[in-house]
């Protein structure tokens, strides 16, 4: 009789839960959903253009005048490195160039069979074939 007891009390506690549950009212939602729609009003233009730029340095030299300068991050770049030379085509740290392309700063000003000329407003640069391709072979019959 106790277990027939316990068992009837506890089936019976979801069911009293859930119909103590109130259902959401739609015109509840509705209020919510128009109290979020106004738009929100963000930082003011005055306070946009108040604030210091986090790129740049500021420093004051002994006359107190002050000096700004720009924060730049160098890049090691690698070397240029010619690794093969094809009629007016060359391979350039892995990649195929033609006379009047651009690397970097450079432009490609002439090919030659074992060389090339690079150019830009204050350098001349001029990259050598080091070495023989030993995965390249040609017969001739």
């Amino acid at each position: 009789m106790k277990t027939l007891l316990i068992i009837s009390i506890v089936s019976l506690v979801p069911v009293g839960i859930l119909a103590n549950t109130q259902t959401p009212n739609h015109t509840e939602i509705n209020k919510q959903i128009e109290e979020i729609k106004p738009p929100r009003t963000g930082v003011q233009l005055s306070d946009v253009l108040k604030t210091e730029s986090p790129f740049v340095l500021v420093k004051t030299g002994k006359n107190g005048k002050k000096t700004t300068y720009a924060i730049k991050k160098r890049v090691k770049l690698p070397p240029l490195k010619l690794e093969s030379v094809i009629n007016k085509s060359v391979k350039i740290n892995g990649k195929w160039y033609k006379e009047g392309d651009r690397i970097r700063q450079y432009t490609i000003t002439r090919v030659t069979s074992d060389q090339v000329f690079l150019t830009s407003k204050s350098k001349e640069l001029k990259l050598f074939q080091n070495h023989a391709n030993d995965k390249i072979n040609f017969n001739v019959n």
